[in-house]
């Protein structure tokens, strides 16, 4: 895990905010984001490259100055070229290839002549001798364009298939179905906003460089708990571990703590702080409402913050996350892997051992997300100076800690190796299925719990009601010793 070299990389900011077709709405944010990432990639604490290898194109207008700069870049790149593109994102009617708008693009029949063609950005990338390539897409892929967004999809797959590019990075910023958020009035657009927050302030308890696998992730968590759409990631040969930035919140005393893991085959993995809904006080005239199950019902709660509004909305969080990946669990419980990757036996039991670890790393995750120190910075305020994106950002992780673990056993099943080896590969992807069903089953509680509050309150002869939830990961003892047996036979 290394910065890219700065006098051997390119960098190449493309953005479109104004557009002369009445079909395509101007997006001011992004002339923001263009500057702003400017700034934090040639920054001295932030950034990696050196101003003139960092070039920003502003509403070009047509598909030959985006092709001059691109080209240039990819042939001058031996590390790193990143190529980020902010601006309205269509698909072709005839084949539904993906087009990024310029200043003068027309949607419609006259798309493949004012567009720029993404198939050429993907041959540059394709021909470029850099070591890691990075496609960065703040923009969605169909042909309709929506006030307020910047255009929705009819599938990822017609997306993904043609930005796949060996040794590439992609990070889109929403689903094929999605719509990436550009609010009016806002500086930035949200996934590049949130893109710049992670890179400019860091991320607590990370390692000290900002990986593109981290930053990704915590994308996800944070874009999930604002209701943006969730980003989507294609990664080819291992480019994901290339770093974009210091992290500004790395704890330098932990630069020389061991961090190997090992899962231990007994008992407890993590075992966190109780999660108390608090103490409720003597008033007779205390009504809780139920836990809201759509973001406009969060938005109201935080709007009018009822009595314990701050418990409901940790709840409402929680279960919005969990419901948005309910179509992941599905997937999961069926059995079904995430991608598939031909390794041989060696390179098969070399990989488990270190995921291993990787699982582990998810699991000490859940002490952060369920901290003593943070459920006080989080509960125990006074309700006006309660931070409700606290509160959703901790929701957030904790719903992340169990996307990560069905990612995990989804990436393991994946796998395709030698027959003999089909029963490790299972056995390896089950280690996760306890911690899976026991976070699950905890948010599920907790939000049983609170939207209960009100009728509990009612009926009781106390004066005060607590509620105390324990996470406690563990790992199947069956499961761990049909592990490792397999692994033993395979050595």
């Amino acid at each position: 895990m290394r910065l890219p070299d700065s006098k051997k990389s390119r960098v190449v900011l493309i953005g479109s905010s104004r557009y002369g077709s009445t079909g395509l709405p101007d997006v001011p944010a992004i002339e923001n984001n263009l500057s702003t990432l400017f700034d934090t990639f040639t920054g001295q604490s932030t950034g990696f490259i050196a101003p003139e290898n960092c070039t920003i194109l502003l509403n070009p207008e047509d598909q030959a100055s985006v092709g001059e700069l691109v080209a240039s870049a990819s042939e001058e790149a031996e590390d790193l070229l990143l190529i980020y593109y902010a601006g309205h994102g269509l698909l072709s009617a005839a084949r539904h290839e993906l087009f990024l708008s310029t200043t003068n693009t027309t949607p419609g029949s006259r798309l493949p002549f004012t567009g720029v063609d993404y198939s050429h950005i993907r041959d540059a990338c394709m021909e470029s001798r850099a070591r890691t390539r990075v496609v960065i897409l703040d923009c969605c892929y169909s042909g309709r364009a929506i006030a307020g967004a910047l255009s929705s999809s009819e599938s990822d797959s017609a997306f993904f298939n043609q930005i796949q590019v060996a040794g590439t990075y992609v990070l889109a910023a929403s689903p094929g179905h999605g719509v990436a958020k550009a609010r009016p009035g806002q500086r930035f657009t949200a996934f590049t906003g949130e893109l710049l927050r992670i890179l400019r302030e860091g991320i607590p308890g990370a390692e000290n460089l900002l990986t593109l696998n981290s930053i990704y992730k915590h994308l996800q968590y944070a874009l999930r708990a604002s209701g943006n759409p969730i980003p989507q990631q294609q990664i080819t040969e291992n480019a994901d571990v290339m770093a974009l930035a210091r992290n500004a919140a790395f704890d330098h005393s932990l630069r020389d703590r061991d961090k190997a893991v090992i899962v231990s085959p007994v008992g407890v993995v993590a075992d966190v702080q109780p999660l108390s809904s608090g103490t409720f006080v003597d008033d007779a005239a205390v009504e809780v409402p139920r836990v809201p199950r759509t973001l406009a019902g969060r938005d109201e709660l935080i709007r009018g913050k009822p009595s314990k509004w701050d418990y409901l909305l940790y709840a409402s969080s929680l279960w919005l996350g969990m419901e948005s990946l309910n179509e992941k669990w599905t997937q999961y419980e069926a059995g079904r892997s995430s991608r598939s990757r031909h390794m041989s036996v060696a390179q098969l039991c070399h990989y488990v051992d270190n995921s291993l670890g990787k699982l582990q790393k998810i699991t000490h995750r859940i002490d952060g997300c369920l901290s003593e120190e943070l459920q006080d910075r989080a509960f125990e305020q006074p309700p006006e100076q309660a931070d409700p994106d606290l509160i959703k950002r901790m929701a957030s992780d904790l719903v992340g800690v169990y996307e990560d673990y069905m990612n995990w056993a989804m990436a393991i099943r994946g796998i395709v190796a030698p027959h003999k080896a089909a029963r490790l590969i299972e056995m390896t992807a089950l280690i996760a299925d306890t911690p899976v069903r026991e976070v699950k089953g905890f948010v599920q509680e907790y939000v049983d719990e609170i939207d209960a509050l009100g009728d509990r309150y009612a009926s009781s002869e106390v004066a005060s009601i607590n509620i105390h939830l324990k996470l406690t990961i563990t790992l199947n003892q069956e499961v761990l010793d049909a592990f490792l047996e397999e692994r033993t036979k395979l050595n």
